[in-house]
């Protein structure tokens, strides 16, 4: 499906004339889907993009159809189903209104949708998932969303189905596709998501390996190795290693029994110290070396 006009700054909204727009019934999925009403099937979809690549796909449909097919080959896609009415199934399984369903990138979806159904779906990488939840100070990784499936167990609460179904009717009608926060309505949904499926930190006792402790100390190491000589906060550390600055801080403990701002600090002064005794550096002073691993305080490094 060509989509002309596809922005941040609000929604595109395409009618559905034929069976066949649905393909794109979640935004470059391709699905394969069968009319099993002699009706035509009508209705819209709807598309915003955010934040780098975020993607969100919501649509309406009058008819009976099937879809089955991925909806992503490399992005996780969250959903919600805004109105399913009775005989809503996926994979054969009753499906109502307010469920969340998680898919998995590459994992095959069969669904089964009645007139009137409504749905929202948000797609995005793995990583960049992790470090929206962290930014929440929450997990949300590959263990905690548990593959591909429809959770019955965290349904939206009805307040929050009740707006997303108010802002979606406004889109699918044309009202609100580039209402000034139209490009919040994507953002807020995913948040939402986050916040049903994410859970908090577990915290252990010291001198225990936390799960995934070793995989946030991993990602945030390569990126203090690569950024070593420029400013690094523990914010830019965190979100590079997909945690929060809370979490960050009980990995390194953990893993190197010092805090991320002091292992910088040695990483630096290991780095000061390789220069200064380098044949190859022999003309370098100590403020030569300090300043070039982005160390300001000169005072202080000296003693």
């Amino acid at each position: 499906m060509s989509l002309p006009g596809l922005q941040n700054a609000g929604w595109t909204r395409v009618p559905i004339s034929a069976v066949e727009d649905l393909s794109d019934a979640v935004l470059g999925a391709g699905f394969d889907v069968t009319q099993l009403s002699p009706a035509p099937v009508t209705g819209s979809l709807a598309f915003s993009t955010f934040d780098d690549g975020v993607t969100c796909t919501s649509a309406y449909i009058d008819g009976r159809v099937t879809f089955s097919d991925p909806l992503s080959a490399n992005k996780i896609s969250l959903g919600v189903g805004i109105v399913m009415p009775p005989g809503t199934r996926h994979w054969l399984n009753e499906t109502a209104s307010g469920a969340v369903g998680v898919f998995m990138p590459g994992d095959d979806h069969d669904a089964l949708y009645p007139p009137g159904s409504m749905y929202a779906v948000v797609a995005l990488p793995a990583q960049r998932l992790e470090e929206i939840a962290a930014q929440h100070d929450l997990v949300l990784d590959l263990k905690t969303l548990g593959g591909t499936g429809i959770n019955a167990n965290k349904k939206f609460f009805s307040q929050s189905l009740a707006r997303l179904k108010m802002q979606f009717d406004r889109i699918h009608t044309g009202r609100h596709a580039q209402h000034a926060d139209a490009r919040m309505i994507g953002r807020q949904l995913l948040d939402d998501m986050v916040m049903h499926l994410a859970r908090l930190p577990r915290v252990k006792m010291r001198g225990t390996d936390p799960r995934g402790h070793a995989r946030i100390v991993a990602r945030a190491r390569s990126f203090i190795h690569e950024n070593l000589d420029r400013p690094l906060s523990i914010e830019k550390i965190a979100s590079a290693s997909a945690s929060s600055s809370r979490t960050l801080h009980r990995a390194f403990l953990n893993v190197f029994d010092e805090t991320p701002y002091s292992y910088v600090q040695m990483l630096r002064l290991h780095r000061i110290r390789h220069e200064l005794v380098s044949d190859s550096e022999f003309a370098c002073t100590i403020s030569m070396a300090a300043l070039r691993w982005n160390v300001a305080d000169l005072g202080r490094f000296a003693a």
